[in-house]
C-alpha cells in the first residue's frame, strides 16, 4: 500500500485557512472604527473644486477626501474649513488681464478700454469694483513681464 502524500490535503486547507483569516480581519475591521472617544463609523470620499491653492510660500494641493462642510479646524497658525468651494468674484493679477502670462499691448488696451467701468470687469486688476488709474499702473508697472 502506498504512503499517503502529506500534501495531498494541504492545498484544501490552505484555502480554508486563508478564508479564515480573511473573515477575522474583515470583523476587527468593523470595529477598529470606534471606540477611545472617537467614531468613524460615518464617513464620505468627497472631490471636486479648486485642485491648486497658493499662498506666500506655502502650496496646497488636492481635494479627494476632503472634509465635510464643518467649522473651522486650527492648530497653531493654521486653519482648514471643510466644504464647498466657490470662485472668488475678483482674482487680483499682475496686470495680466487675459491670462496668457504675458503683460503687453493687449492687456494696456483692455484696461484703457475698460476705464472708468465700475462692478466686475476682468480689467479691474486690483479688484476695487472700479476700473482706473491704479489699474492701469498695475500695468504699466508689470508691462513686459512674463513675455
Amino acid at each position: 500500500m502506498p504512503a499517503p502524500n502529506p500534501n495531498s490535503d494541504g492545498g484544501m486547507t490552505m484555502r480554508k485557512l486563508m478564508m479564515l483569516m480573511i473573515a477575522l480581519l474583515a470583523w476587527s475591521g468593523a470595529y477598529a472604527q470606534s471606540g477611545g472617544g472617537f467614531d468613524l463609523s460615518w464617513w464620505t470620499i468627497d472631490g471636486g473644486g479648486i485642485t491648486f491653492a497658493t499662498s506666500g510660500t506655502f502650496n496646497l494641493g488636492g481635494t479627494i477626501g476632503q472634509p465635510d462642510a464643518s467649522n473651522a479646524l486650527t492648530g497653531g497658525t493654521f486653519s482648514l474649513t471643510g466644504g464647498f468651494w466657490f470662485t472668488p468674484a475678483c482674482i487680483p493679477t499682475n496686470g495680466d488681464v487675459d491670462g496668457n502670462g504675458c503683460v503687453d499691448d493687449a492687456d494696456l488696451l483692455q484696461v484703457l478700454f475698460a476705464f472708468g467701468a465700475t462692478g466686475a470687469n476682468l480689467a479691474d486688476v486690483n479688484c476695487d469694483a472700479l476700473v482706473d488709474d491704479a489699474d492701469l499702473l498695475i500695468v504699466l508697472f508689470n508691462f513686459g513681464s512674463g513675455c
